[in-house]
């Protein structure tokens, strides 16, 4: 059973079917890449498009080099209905808790299910986080997390303040600027690593690629020198200079770098202003830690998202003091054999990129289970789980994601 329907679920049941073992995939939302639709509509990866795609298909060029939201997601509908995944949309998991025999129960909104593995595909960006600042709640102006904005001309004209300068927050002030907003202020608590989106007209990401098997420091050192050719001292422009290289950081507090799409010239143009970070809200006024007060017509946080997973998987002793899973390189925490975790780790390489490789680890230690089965049944009544597609190979054996057949893996619907 898979957990989540976004592209690292949808790669999970792709290298599941490769090796013939078919899954179930529980989707709270009401479309695959559910997180992707609550984005704003102005959204464009920062990965390019050869490294963002799924096992099996490519996203079409039509996409361009870096594809929009609306794109990735029409691309990530086409792949779960190219492969006729068994998704089961609406459905949400509220827990998941150790059964006998080393099986695994699933509570969902639609009735407990058995499973004797689970792979939790709902991501580390699963629910958006605001910090609790003394009078919040007596906060007169809206107060809104970026992920709640469907498009940024909404806040045209408006006195903007923007909290947060990670990747989400300097690509948000970008559409902000571009919408004409009557004002814009980045309250910034940490200076953030910008990279350019692209070196001479190269991307930037195969460019990290290429260079992550060197040491820690070394891509620091490579990464903090580009930036610094690409920008230089943005000091005197309100932006002080990161304490520590990007890898570091990321490493330490699961922040990755922004990725510029005219951040930069915008803050040298004087569109947008660094202020420090909010000490206090009080009634229509935010006081920053310096002591300015300033009062907007809006203050919208890209404060970051937490994964969430304490209701699911809390009690399994499953997560670090983060809220992450403490998995080992295959995927699946040792405390609970049969359980797994996928797209829970940023990369400034690119997560999207991550998806299939983790995949493939976990469907090669599933397969080697001694307990995978196949069938699946509701209310104690067989039904067989949906088949894979036609084989398209020459070899009539072979699946379109390759395996030579389906093995037999068993989730079981419990009867009141």
């Amino acid at each position: 059973m898979i957990v989540g329907a976004g592209s690292a679920g949808l790669a999970a049941a792709a290298a599941l079917r490769r090796r013939g073992i078919p899954a179930l995939i529980l989707e709270r939302g009401e479309g695959v890449g559910s997180s992707w639709r609550l984005r704003h509509e102005e959204l464009r990866l920062n990965t390019t498009r050869q490294l963002s795609d799924l096992p099996g298909r490519r996203m079409p060029r039509s996409a361009g080099r870096w594809a929009t939201r609306d794109d990735y997601i029409t691309y990530l509908e086409s792949y779960a209905e190219g492969y006729r995944f068994d998704i089961r949309l609406g459905v949400d998991v509220t827990r998941i808790e150790r059964a006998e025999h080393r099986r695994w129960v699933v509570h969902t909104s639609d009735g407990d299910i058995l499973a004797d593995h689970v792979v939790v595909a709902t991501g580390h960006e699963h629910a958006p986080w605001t910090p609790d600042w003394v009078g919040r709640n007596t906060f007169t102006p809206p107060l809104l997390h970026v992920a709640g904005i469907r498009r940024a001309s909404d806040l045209a004209g408006q006195r903007v303040l923007l909290v947060g300068a990670g990747n989400s927050g300097v690509e948000f002030a970008e559409q902000l600027v571009a919408a004409h907003v009557a004002e814009l202020w980045i309250s910034v608590r940490t200076p953030p690593t910008i990279l350019p989106l692209k070196i001479a007209g190269i991307p930037l990401q195969p460019i990290g690629v290429a260079l992550r098997w060197l040491p820690e420091r070394w891509r620091d050192v490579a990464a903090t020198r580009v930036a610094r050719h690409a920008f230089g001292d943005l000091t005197k422009y309100g932006l002080a200079a990161p304490r520590h290289g990007p890898y570091r950081r990321l490493r330490t507090s699961g922040v990755t770098a922004a990725i510029d799409r005219g951040f930069v010239e915008h803050l040298k143009a004087g569109r947008l202003q660094i202020v420090s970070e909010i000490d206090h809200l009080r009634d229509a006024v935010t006081v920053l830690r310096d002591g300015k007060t300033l009062r907007p017509d809006v203050v919208v946080t890209a404060t970051g998202y937490r994964p969430a997973l304490e209701p699911m998987v809390g009690q399994l002793g499953v997560l670090d003091n983060d809220g992450r899973p403490n998995t080992g390189p295959n995927g699946s925490p040792t405390a609970a054999p049969g359980l797994w975790f996928i797209g829970h780790r940023p990369s400034l390489d690119g997560s999207l990129r991550q998806h299939p490789a983790e995949a493939r680890r976990i469907a090669a230690a599933i397969s080697c289970a001694p307990t995978t089965r196949g069938l699946l049944v509701r209310e104690r009544n067989p039904v067989q789980a949906r088949p894979p597609p036609p084989a398209r190979d020459a070899d009539a054996g072979r699946s379109p994601l390759g395996g030579s057949g389906p093995r037999t893996c068993q989730c079981l619907r419990l009867t009141s």
